[in-house]
């Protein structure tokens, strides 16, 4: 596992979930698939990037990341919503400036190794994305990117290359 693959991002239509590795047998593939576009990180992504709301509108931090900061106290580092939309910012709309600019990368340019989306392949060599690289993965659809690359961690027993 951990081969790395270039592929176009709307390719990419299910979500596998909750994490899987290795070589799988059973039903994964068709039971556990959720249609990507309609995950809460899709549609807040779409809905920051394409309608121009602020992170703290989206379902993504009005219910997600609000619950979790009500029931643990902290999201990652951060003990606000207001904090948390600060590094959304910091972070994520770099991250959508310079794939717009720069197109996927795979490393910063001076040899640090970015982590790659986490790829696992069904029965019939479909495509899921899983838990790693969501983020990248629903801008690099909205920029219509024309590839993106993935490390499959996880494929179907019945797949054969």
């Amino acid at each position: 596992m951990d081969e790395v693959i270039w592929l176009d991002p709307l390719s990419i239509r299910y979500k596998i979930a909750p994490k899987l590795d290795g070589i799988r047998a059973g039903d994964w593939d068709i039971e556990r698939r959720h249609e990507f576009a309609e995950t809460v990180k899709a549609q807040s992504i779409r809905l920051h990037f394409v309608d121009g709301a602020d992170w703290r509108e989206t379902e993504l931090f009005s219910r997600v990341y609000a619950k979790r900061l009500k029931d643990e106290g902290r999201v990652g580092q951060w003990r606000t919503l207001d904090d948390l939309a600060r590094e959304y910012v910091r972070r994520y709309d770099g991250l959508f400036l310079r794939l717009k600019r720069d197109g996927f990368k795979t490393d910063d340019g001076n040899g640090r190794n970015y982590p790659l989306p986490s790829l696992l392949i069904g029965r019939d060599g479909e495509v899921f994305i899983g838990n790693q690289g969501n983020h990248r993965l629903a801008m690099a659809q909205i920029l219509r990117l024309d590839k993106i690359a993935g490390k499959i961690t996880c494929r179907h027993q019945s797949w054969t290359p």
